[in-house]
C-alpha cells in the first residue's frame, strides 16, 4: 500500500500530466495538507523525485514529450476547480468496486487520481474516460459502445441492450452543467440523459460532482432533483440554501473543508 507521502507525490504527478505547473498553496489546498507538508514531501533525500519547486510552483522535472506518432483524442479542458472535486471523488473508490463514470470533462481526472494499487471495474461511455481507465494497471473496463458523437465525447446505441441493463454499479459518478434549487440537476446535452438515468437507476450510490460556480445554473436537459443523489462533491462549501436543501433531502455533502460526515 502507498504511504501518505507517496500518495501525495503520485497525485501531484497525475495533476502535472494535465498542466505545466501547480502553485504550492493550490497543491496544499487540493491535497488537504499544509504548505510545509508539501515542501517536506518534495525535499525527501532517500530517492530522487521527478518534481521540484520553482518560484512557488511545483513543476515536473524532465517531463516526457508526447509521442507525435500516437493518435491522441483532442483534450477536453477541465476547470481548475475540478481538481479538488476529482481528488475527493477518487478517494471514494474502494477495492473491487464496480463504478460508473459519466462523460464530464472532470471524469478522466477522477480516474487518474485513483491509486494504481486499487483493483476495480469501471463502466463508461466516454472515449476519454475509456482511455483513462485503460491506463490504470488494476482496472477492468466495460465500455457501453455504439455510435460515437464528439459533442459529448460519448457512444450511443439505443437499439441494443446496454451492459448497464445487467449490472449494479456500487458507485455512480454523475457530471452536471447546472444545479438549481427548483429546477434540479441539469446537463447541456439531452442526448446523454438516457445513459445517465439508466446508470442512476442501476446504481447503489449516486454521487454528483459539481463545481461551486455551477450552483443556480440551469442547463437544457434535466437529470433529476438534487435529492435524487446520495452524495454531492464540490470544490467549496455550498451556498447556505443548497446546504439546507441537501440536509433536508439526506444528501451527504463532501468538500475539501468538510470532514466527510
Amino acid at each position: 500500500m502507498e504511504t501518505k507521502q507517496k500518495e501525495r507525490i503520485r497525485r501531484l504527478m497525475e495533476l502535472l500530466k494535465k498542466t505545466d505547473r501547480i502553485h504550492l498553496k493550490e497543491a496544499a489546498r487540493m491535497l488537504e495538507v499544509s504548505v510545509m507538508t508539501i515542501r517536506r514531501d518534495l525535499s525527501q533525500d532517500d530517492e530522487p523525485l521527478p518534481l521540484t519547486l520553482l518560484g512557488g510552483y511545483i513543476v515536473m522535472v524532465n517531463k516526457p514529450a508526447a509521442n507525435v506518432n500516437a493518435p491522441v483524442p483532442a483534450q477536453k479542458q477541465y476547470h481548475r476547480d475540478d481538481l479538488p472535486v476529482a481528488i475527493l471523488a477518487a478517494g471514494l473508490v474502494s477495492e473491487n468496486d464496480l463504478v460508473f463514470f459519466d462523460n464530464g470533462a472532470e471524469m478522466p481526472l477522477v480516474v487518474s487520481m485513483i491509486p494504481d494499487d486499487i483493483s476495480f471495474t469501471g463502466i463508461c461511455y466516454s472515449h476519454r474516460v475509456f482511455v483513462a481507465l485503460n491506463e490504470k494497471p488494476n482496472a477492468t473496463v466495460i465500455l457501453c459502445g455504439g455510435t460515437y458523437r464528439a459533442k459529448s465525447d460519448a457512444f450511443y446505441d439505443t437499439s441494443n441492450p446496454s451492459p448497464l441493463d445487467a449490472l449494479n454499479p456500487r458507485k455512480v459518478f454523475i457530471s452536471a452543467s447546472g444545479v438549481h434549487e427548483h429546477f434540479g440537476v441539469s446537463w447541456f446535452n439531452p442526448d446523454d440523459l438516457a445513459t445517465k438515468r439508466k446508470a442512476m437507476e442501476r446504481g447503489l450510490r449516486k454521487i454528483l460532482l459539481t463545481r461551486h460556480a455551477l450552483f443556480d445554473e440551469v442547463a437544457p436537459a434535466s437529470i433529476g432533483p438534487l435529492s435524487t443523489f446520495d452524495v454531492l462533491i464540490s470544490d467549496r462549501p455550498l451556498p447556505a440554501d443548497y446546504a439546507t436543501h441537501c440536509r433536508n433531502g439526506s444528501v451527504k455533502v463532501i468538500t475539501p473543508d468538510s470532514d466527510g460526515d
